[in-house]
């Protein structure tokens, strides 16, 4: 692996990380922002999967469609294909907009919070830099 590429992976997974931070975060503030929280839960998911396939040589599509995504990596490790997203897809973009009437409660705010925890587990642990 280049050096170069082991610095794109790495920015990824950065990238990932701070949007956990901001689910932390908005998880504890009053009021709770769960829009927010359940928004940077999907964005932490796509790219903790998309720094796995970049990570596999796969050229990553640009899509926010988690479903697709742990399609893609399941032709890596079939554990992909065992993941529940939910309907973690709908905060990617419709969540993100007042026309859509989608809030969700607290314990689906959690739910995919631990779903971002699950693929952050499953993909630090495959992404080994040598």
């Amino acid at each position: 692996m280049t050096p170069a590429l082991k610095a794109y992976i790495e920015a990824w997974l950065d990238k990932a990380e701070n949007d956990l931070m901001s689910v932390q975060r908005l998880l504890e503030i009053e009021p709770i922002i769960l829009d927010n929280a359940c928004f940077h839960c999907q964005q932490a998911v796509e790219k903790y999967l998309k720094a796995y396939l970049i990570y596999n040589g796969f050229d990553v599509q640009k899509t926010h469609d988690i479903i697709v995504l742990l399609n893609q990596c399941s032709k890596f490790d079939s554990i992909f294909a065992t993941i529940d997203p939910m309907d973690i897809n709908a905060y990617a973009v419709q969540g993100r907009y007042p026309d859509t009437n989608l809030m969700p409660s607290k314990e689906e705010a959690e739910s995919y919070y631990q779903l971002a925890m699950q693929i952050k587990s499953l993909t630090i642990e495959r992404i080994i830099f040598s």
